[in-house]
């Protein structure tokens, strides 16, 4: 089974990005353009996942639920991988309560550990969310500042997160589909 664990983008937060990359799509080429369909954001990507390993998968995503408060988020500013100046992959950061989200990351990782045959991706975590990979824009790179002031709101859209899923990714010729196969809830016993 091919899996990740991630958090879901709100409606108007995924309008407001679709709007953005298409503002891009008129000024850049690309040789490939993210699909905004099924917007997510990325907390582990863990890959090819035993069967047997789901329970114990949505039980640490259990375990971390609990330590975990509920906090918001809201889209940020343009950025690029590995640098603005030869971008590989083009993307929006996010800004907001983003210490939250990263000791989620965090202690997700350390859980996932404890299971010798969970492989998954331990580089450093940058959360974005990529509009294009492969954009070209001449000798002078993606000019991510420029677009900053001239294609973003000054108050984009802001969301509260209240809960993370374990996906199933199934490649298809037509897209990928993905599947929820468990959720967690933060800061459910709290209110007893």
């Amino acid at each position: 089974m091919r899996l990740f664990v991630a958090l879901d983008i709100p409606d108007d937060a995924a309008r407001y990005i679709a709007n953005v990359q298409k503002q891009v799509k008129s000024l850049i080429r690309a040789e490939r353009w993210q699909s905004l369909h099924n917007l997510h954001l990325t907390l582990h990507f863990l890959g090819e996942v035993e069967e047997k390993l789901v329970p114990e998968i949505c039980k640490d995503m259990e375990i971390v639920s609990e330590i975990i408060s509920p906090f918001s988020l809201q889209v940020g500013s343009f950025g690029a991988f590995p640098h603005s100046e030869r971008p590989r992959v083009l993307w929006l950061g996010l800004r907001g309560q983003t210490d939250p989200l990263r000791q989620l990351h965090l202690l997700l990782g350390k859980r996932f550990d404890l299971h010798p045959g969970l492989k998954y991706d331990k580089k450093r975590y940058s959360p974005h969310i990529t509009l294009a990979r492969g954009p070209k824009f001449g000798q002078e790179g993606v000019p991510v500042a420029e677009w900053n002031e001239r294609l973003l709101s000054a108050e984009p859209p802001a969301w509260s997160v209240t809960r993370f899923h374990l996906y199933q990714s199934e490649l298809r010729p037509d897209g990928a589909v993905h599947t929820i196969l468990h959720t967690s809830t933060f800061d459910k016993d709290r209110g007893k």
